[in-house]
């Protein structure tokens, strides 16, 4: 998206989160994780809209759902019943599925993070806020990956497309870009833009947390 260098990258995002907490220490962890998030928050609800509601490509889950109906057609999925985008009898997605559990399981107990802000909230909000907080976050991967996902697919043949006429790479997929794609293809510039601060966001949080972790 940007043109940075991938190492340089790598080097430059850590370094604000390393000052502020340094500086700030868990104050600054727990601020900055409030901030952070809402911004994503926004973002993702700013893509979402888009997509089904006001861009002039798509505007409307009907539209959507006809341009994933003949993508299916042309481009089958191989394990997916009739080649669907829009079935749940996935074989992908079942493997997805139990990779993610128990890859999250061990996310969660093994990092040090989660322990740090147990132990940090009060036993009478700790719990609640847990259960709310994993209640709330199926928001976030609907409304992202598989909004912008589907966004990707419906308009791999428009030639807004970054990649048009061709489909995206299978390891440019791989990497991640999809959402950019999707994001560039919707919004242009503005897409782009709004994908490296939600990019920014993310990392920088959880940079932080796992550094007062440690």
């Amino acid at each position: 998206l940007s043109g940075m260098h991938i190492a340089a990258a790598c080097f430059l995002l850590p370094l604000g989160t390393i000052i502020y907490t340094m500086f700030g220490g868990i104050k600054a962890t727990f601020l900055t994780d409030y901030a952070h998030t809402v911004a994503v928050l926004i973002i993702i609800l700013y893509f979402a809209f888009t997509t089904y509601a006001t861009s002039p490509l798509l505007g409307s889950p009907s539209v959507v759902y006809d341009l994933l109906v003949n993508a299916s057609r042309i481009h089958p999925i191989e394990g997916n019943a009739e080649g669907s985008y829009l079935t749940m009898r996935s074989q992908g997605g079942a493997m997805f599925f139990i990779i993610n559990i128990i890859g999250n399981f061990g996310t969660v107990f093994l990092d040090n993070g989660y322990y740090n802000k147990a132990i940090a909230a009060s036993p009478a909000s700790a719990l609640p806020g847990y259960i709310l907080g994993g209640i709330s976050w199926f928001a976030v991967p609907f409304l992202a990956a598989t909004t912008m996902g589907l966004a990707a697919i419906a308009l791999e043949n428009n030639p807004a497309f970054p990649t048009y006429p061709n489909r995206l790479d299978p390891a440019d997929v791989t990497a991640g870009l999809t959402l950019p794609a999707a994001a560039v293809a919707l919004l242009g510039k503005a897409g782009a833009t709004a994908t490296l601060i939600m990019i920014f966001m993310a990392v920088t949080s959880a940079l932080s947390s796992q550094l007062i972790a440690v």
